[in-house]
C-alpha cells in the first residue's frame, strides 16, 4: 500500500512539473508574440495593403502618402517650387496640405500668392524660349513650341536633321526622327480637317522633352528601341527629300509610309496621355511625369493617378517619386513583411490551442486510478 500511494506521489509530482513546464513555456510564448506584435503586424498590414493596390495608382499613392506628407516634407517641396518659380508646384503642395489637415507656414502662402504676380512675365519669356528653341517650360512656353509644330516648320527641320543622319547611317536621334514622322501627318490633318491638334500638342510635349533631357533614360531607350524597329530606310528618305524641297503634302505621304502603324498607335497613344495630363497638371506636370516614366504603361498609369488625386497630383509625384505609379523595388521587402505577419498569426493560433489545451486540463483533471 506504501509503495502504491509512493507511486502516486511520485507521478502526482510529475505531472505537477510538466504542467508548470507547460505554463512557462506559453507565458514565454505569449509574451513573444506581445513584443513582436508591433514591430511585425504593422509592416505586415502596410505590405498587404500595397500590394493589394498594385494595379490602382491612386490608392497606391494615398498609401503612400500617409507616412511621406509630413510637414517637414511639404515644406521644403513647397520652397523647391517657389525657388523653381513653379506656381502648379506650389498650388499642388497646398492642396495636398490642406486635404491632409496639415499645417502651412502663411508666410508660404503668401509667397505662392505672390507668384500669381509674375506669371505674365514668365509667359512671355517661355513662349520666345519655345518658339526658338523648341525648350519649353510651362504651358507658354509650349505654345511657343507648338506654334513652329503646327506650321510644319518644327517637323520639317527634325526630320531634315534626323533623318539625313539616319540615311547617311550616321548618329541620329530615333526619338526625334519617329516623332517628326508622326508629326507631319498630324499637322497636315489639323490644317485640313481640324483633326489630330489633340495628338499633335501632345506630340509637341514628348519632343520638348527629349530636347530638354526631361525623359528618363528608362522611356528614351524603352521608345528608342520601338522606334527604331518600326522605321522604313527608303521611305524615310523620301520624306527628307520631299521635306528638303518643302513638299509637305509629299512629304506627309511618304512620313505616313516610313514607319509602321503599330509604332505610331503606341506613339500617338502616350501623346494622347500627355495631353490628358496636361489638362489636370499644367505641362510641367507632363514633364514630371515623363522624367520619372520606364514606359508609356507608367505614363497611362500616371493618367489613373491624377484622376485620383486631381490637383495633388504633382505634390504626390515630387514626395514619391516613381513610387507614386508603381511599387517599383522593394517587392521582395514587402513579401517578406507579409509572411511574417502571416507567421505571427499562424504562432497566435497554435498559442491559443496551446492556452486550450492547458486550460481544459487544469479545470477537467481526471481522477486519480487507484486499485482496489
Amino acid at each position: 500500500m506504501r509503495l502504491r500511494d509512493g507511486v502516486v506521489s511520485m507521478n502526482a509530482a510529475a505531472r505537477g512539473r510538466r504542467a508548470a513546464a507547460g505554463w512557462i513555456g506559453l507565458l514565454a510564448t505569449g509574451a513573444a508574440l506581445a513584443v513582436a506584435a508591433a514591430p511585425v503586424l504593422a509592416p505586415a498590414v502596410l505590405a498587404g495593403r500595397l500590394l493589394a493596390a498594385t494595379d490602382d495608382p491612386g490608392t497606391l499613392a494615398e498609401i503612400r502618402l500617409e507616412r511621406a506628407a509630413t510637414p517637414q516634407r511639404l515644406a521644403a517641396g513647397l520652397d523647391a517650387a517657389l525657388a523653381a518659380e513653379d506656381e502648379d508646384l506650389a498650388l499642388s503642395f497646398l492642396a495636398l496640405a490642406d486635404a491632409r489637415g496639415l499645417p502651412v507656414d502663411p508666410d508660404r502662402r503668401l509667397r505662392v500668392e505672390a507668384l500669381a504676380q509674375g506669371r505674365v512675365a514668365r509667359a512671355a519669356r517661355d513662349f520666345a524660349t519655345g518658339a526658338v528653341s523648341g525648350e519649353a517650360e510651362g504651358a507658354a512656353g509650349l505654345a511657343g513650341s507648338l506654334a513652329a509644330d503646327v506650321t510644319g516648320l518644327g517637323d520639317i527641320r527634325d526630320l531634315l536633321r534626323e533623318g539625313t543622319r539616319y540615311a547617311r547611317a550616321e548618329p541620329y536621334d530615333p526619338l526625334l526622327l519617329g516623332m517628326a514622322l508622326v508629326g507631319l501627318p498630324l499637322t497636315v490633318a489639323t490644317w485640313t480637317a481640324g483633326a489630330g491638334a489633340g495628338p499633335r500638342a501632345g506630340m509637341t510635349v514628348l519632343k520638348v522633352a527629349r530636347r530638354g533631357g526631361r525623359l528618363s533614360p528608362a522611356l528614351a531607350a524603352s521608345l528608342g528601341r520601338t522606334l527604331r524597329a518600326g522605321l522604313d530606310r527608303e521611305a524615310v528618305a523620301r520624306a527628307v527629300a520631299a521635306s528638303s524641297r518643302l513638299d509637305l503634302i509629299g512629304a506627309r505621304a511618304a512620313a505616313g509610309l516610313a514607319i509602321r502603324p503599330g509604332t505610331v498607335a503606341r506613339l500617338t497613344t502616350l501623346a494622347g496621355d500627355a495631353v490628358v495630363l496636361g489638362r489636370r497638371t499644367g505641362q510641367r506636370g507632363v514633364l514630371q511625369v515623363l522624367g520619372l516614366a520606364r514606359d508609356p504603361t507608367d505614363v497611362a498609369r500616371a493618367v489613373r493617378l491624377s484622376e485620383r488625386l486631381g490637383p495633388r497630383t504633382r505634390a504626390a509625384l515630387a514626395l514619391l517619386g516613381r513610387g507614386a505609379l508603381a511599387l517599383a523595388t522593394g517587392l521582395a521587402a514587402l513579401a517578406n513583411a507579409l509572411l511574417a505577419g502571416l507567421a505571427w498569426c499562424v504562432g497566435l493560433a497554435l498559442f491559443c490551442r496551446r492556452l486550450g489545451l492547458l486550460l481544459g486540463r487544469a479545470l477537467w483533471r481526471r481522477p486519480a486510478r487507484r486499485d482496489a
